[in-house]
């Protein structure tokens, strides 16, 4: 059975993979894989969850697989997916579990797993719990009433808080205005926090989760809140997160966006002048925008590209030694004492300190990085089949392609996430978008859509 997609298990909370007896099926399976490698001694796992009201009975039923797996937990209840990458690191825990969702809605929910380094699992390693999972007889191996028995963590969010200050002892907001949009997530009352012992002059909107408002009309999923608050407020710029706040999106005093490639364009050239650029190289993906990578080249810094997914730009980092990588959605990847995972918070932080240390607009922070116009349409699908061998939209892909001649790019991919197919189309001309992306949107609405 293939559980992971492309970043971990997600789906309808309490149904099919997020059954609880199926949750607890998984502990087990992920338990008799870290005892395979851990000898005589005991693997401790730390365990943390976003906001949604599934999250304790969905963290309740994993945990009692992992208890029942001999795994030792540590609760460390509502927080963020880079303080568990961090607590995992930092903490020595063999293994870091977050029950979350990420930017979808609440009735939806999930289990992302962290390895001892604090980045997501291998694809090896996913498939060595699946392997394990694929044995039904798991089942009768767990107990519901286990979970009682995890550990707790003192006080985790402070924790987390203050490990963030510390990374950032250096950076000053001497009283930029900010506001600060956590979606109803995890970062909930962190982010707020921080920002403001770092001096900024912090303004909160929807940081009140009901359990049933996370990702909703706000956050980095939906930013139109935020952008009318800064434009009207007169702040300096707008941060949001999504519900498990690994990605981030900015908003500059105007009230447009800046995304993941401005943050890159932005940290980049900064991080060459310090040094700490290794191999003048930025990482991105098949989606970042060839604006960037034309303007990294006029700096001597060259752009590498992988498949989506900030597992794939880690992994990428990992292998070549690289320094800084990041995706348009607003994962952002910068080391820290070896920590490769993205947090958004960190990123946001840095970002905020260019603006406070150089005394320039939020508007300003891409320097000369001018983005090439581009469109992405999502098409909801009832299938998945290979992509070349739908006839008609094969065709159109193809189509686009050889139209756009060298002066764009056509990036087509289903979502690891959700039933849909993205269709992402970039041009250096405006007007050959809509001309290359409309027939393409057809064809995989007349083949594959719902």
């Amino acid at each position: 059975m293939k559980l992971f997609g492309t970043d971990g298990i997600r789906g309808p909370a309490g149904v099919g993979k997020l059954s609880p007896p199926a949750l607890a099926r998984l502990g087990l399976a992920v338990a008799d894989a870290l005892t395979s490698h851990s000898g005589d001694r005991t693997p401790r796992a730390v365990l943390a969850r976003d906001t949604r009201i599934s999250g304790p009975s969905v963290a309740g039923a994993i945990t009692s697989g992992l208890l029942a797996g001999g795994v030792e937990v540590h609760d460390a209840g509502v927080l963020p997916t880079p303080a568990v990458a961090l607590l995992t690191r930092r903490r020595r825990f063999d293994l870091g579990v977050v029950v979350s969702a990420s930017h979808n809605g609440w009735r939806d929910n999930g289990v992302k797993l962290l390895g001892s380094a604090g980045s997501k699992l291998e694809d090896s390693e996913e498939a060595a719990v699946e392997t394990a999972y694929a044995d039904k007889s798991l089942e009768s191996r767990t107990d519901p009433e286990a979970a009682a028995a995890a550990r707790s963590i003192r006080d985790p969010q402070k924790v987390y808080a203050d490990a963030l200050l510390r990374e950032l002892a250096g950076v000053r907001l001497r009283g930029l205005r900010v506001v600060v949009d956590p979606g109803n997530g995890a970062q909930s009352g962190i982010a707020a926090r921080v920002l403001r012992k770092l001096g900024a002059r912090v303004t909160a909107i929807n940081d009140r989760p009901d359990g049933r408002n996370i990702n909703e009309d706000s956050g980095a999923l939906h930013p139109r809140g935020l952008q009318r608050t800064v434009k009207r407020g007169g702040a300096a710029v707008g941060v949001a997160f999504d519900g498990d706040a690994d990605r981030l999106q900015l908003v500059d005093e105007k009230g447009r966006l800046l995304d993941g490639d401005v943050v890159l364009a932005a940290l980049g050239p900064r991080m060459l002048e310090a040094g700490r650029l290794r191999h003048r190289t930025v990482v991105g993906t098949v989606m970042t925008n060839a604006g960037l990578e034309a303007y990294l080249r006029t700096l001597d810094i060259r752009l590498a590209r992988t498949a989506v997914g900030d597992r794939n730009i880690v992994s990428e980092m990992v292998a070549r030694g690289y320094g800084l990588g990041g995706e348009p959605s607003g994962h952002l990847i910068v080391p820290r004492r070896g920590l490769l995972t993205g947090d958004a918070l960190y990123a946001a932080a840095l970002c905020l300190g260019i603006l406070a240390d150089e005394r320039i607009a939020a508007s300003e922070l891409a320097g000369g990085f001018k983005a090439w116009p581009l469109e992405i349409v999502s098409v909801r699908v009832s299938r998945k089949p290979e992509l070349r061998r739908l006839k008609l939209s094969w065709a159109a892909i193809s189509a686009g392609h050889d139209a756009l001649d060298g002066n764009g790019r056509v990036v087509v991919r289903y979502s690891g996430t959700e039933p849909k197919v993205r269709v992402m189309v970039e041009a250096r001309k405006r007007r050959d978008v809509k001309r290359v992306l409309d027939p393409i949107v057809d064809a995989l609405r007349d083949e594959v859509g719902e």
